[in-house]
């Protein structure tokens, strides 16, 4: 066995359908899975790494596993290197359509009447906060069976997992939403609606926990 007994486990976990082993692993390895695709992906090119796009690329990663934990082989690799290399390979997919569009994009388009600056930006502020603010009052453990109550949709609770690791870039969350083709304005308008809208319950699941404590 080439993982390692933690990896092991919490294969195990998800593949048994542990509702809160998927949000444990991605706490876990988020940050180092960013850095180590991050390295590989600097050793390989003689171009700028693009941020944003590794972070996409291994949250993507992430949901990838979790939508098909059969898929990974636990003999044949760690779980750490399956996921770098499936996060390196999003990554030129992602870089490589990124070019494509910038090289079609002759020039900015102008704002709508009435559209403001910000609405413009693709790159959307996070709700993170309302995470972060939960989580110094209900451990990890007690919060993920909350939110699968809260969200029963599965497209809502994968928004909440990026919106957890501090998933920043508005394709990774476009993407889960199924809005497909390159970034746009409509695109960003749409994921800051829906990140709203789980902020919004996210506070007000804050609330009543307090409010029972």
């Amino acid at each position: 066995m080439k993982c390692t007994q933690e990896e092991y486990n919490f294969h195990q976990r998800i593949l048994g359908g542990d509702p809160v082993a998927f949000a444990e692993l991605a706490e876990r390895l988020y940050s180092d899975l960013v850095r180590e695709t991050g390295i590989r992906a600097r050793s390989r090119s003689t171009v700028t790494v693009e941020m944003d796009l590794i972070e996409e690329a291994v949250g993507q990663a992430l949901l990838d596993y979790n939508d098909h934990p059969q898929r990974y082989d636990p003999e044949q690799a760690s779980m750490k290197t399956y996921l770098v290399m499936a996060a390196y390979g999003d990554y030129l997919n992602l870089q490589s359509k990124e070019w494509r569009h910038l090289r079609r994009k002759a020039a900015p388009q102008p704002a709508k009447e009435g559209q403001s600056e910000g609405e413009r930006e693709w790159e959307i502020a996070d709700s993170r906060q309302d995470l972060e603010a939960l989580l110094t009052r209900i451990s990890a453990e007690e919060l993920w069976p909350l939110v699968e109550e809260a969200f029963p949709d599965h497209a809502d609770r994968q928004m909440v997992v990026l919106m957890m690791n501090g998933v920043r870039a508005t394709h990774s969350y476009a993407r889960v939403l199924g809005l497909s083709g390159p970034a746009s304005d409509e695109q960003a308008r749409e994921v800051k609606r829906v990140k709203d809208r789980i902020a919004k319950r996210l506070r007000r699941l804050g609330e009543a926990h307090d409010e029972r404590a």
